[in-house]
């Protein structure tokens, strides 16, 4: 369900932050989002902040909050861009959920073998789709490129299991 439009922005996540002012945020998040969304039923709240690209050439670091069920993204309003933004909200989401990054974060590329669309695929590169919590396809060792749409995205098997869509080997069913 969508929520109609917020006048209230969710509080920013400082760059560098700390872990103590990570922890703030995180508590201002929550109120946050408790009463920006007072009254519904929600499960899991993900809050998209739309940019002009026109006047914004990069958005800050979106996020995904398990202990709460929250999420935050920063997307760009245009039209050229609603595949990405999807894939960007769907990330968060998996974060949601318990999904971890499969990236480097240092470099942004997709991490072998869990970050790989297709970790089996012989020649390893290009690959044909990425993996949801790498963000990006891996092309050659040291590059990666954006999907077009959430149709070039699949979900590893890592993934599944941290969300507990699948069950950890030698874990029993419940």
């Amino acid at each position: 369900e969508l929520y109609p439009e917020i006048v209230d922005r969710p509080p920013t996540l400082p760059d560098h932050a700390n872990p103590v002012t990570t922890m703030w945020w995180s508590l201002r998040m929550r109120w946050y989002a408790r009463r920006a969304t007072a009254g519904k039923a929600a499960q899991i709240r993900i809050f998209v902040l739309y940019h002009d690209p026109a006047r914004t050439q990069s958005v800050p670091h979106s996020l995904g909050l398990r202990q709460g069920l929250i999420g935050v993204v920063y997307a760009f309003a245009a039209n050229h861009m609603d595949g990405a933004n999807n894939i960007v909200i769907a990330h968060e989401l998996m974060h949601t959920l318990g999904a971890t990054d499969k990236y480097d974060p240092a470099t942004n590329l997709p991490v072998f073998p869990a970050g790989y669309g297709e970790p089996d695929a012989n020649p390893r590169f290009p690959q044909r789709e990425a993996e949801i919590m790498a963000g990006r396809r891996a092309i050659s060792s040291s590059q990666a490129e954006m999907p077009q749409d959430l149709g070039s995205v699949v979900m590893g098997a890592l993934t599944a299991q941290e969300i507990g869509w699948t069950r950890r080997p030698g874990k029993p069913a419940t």
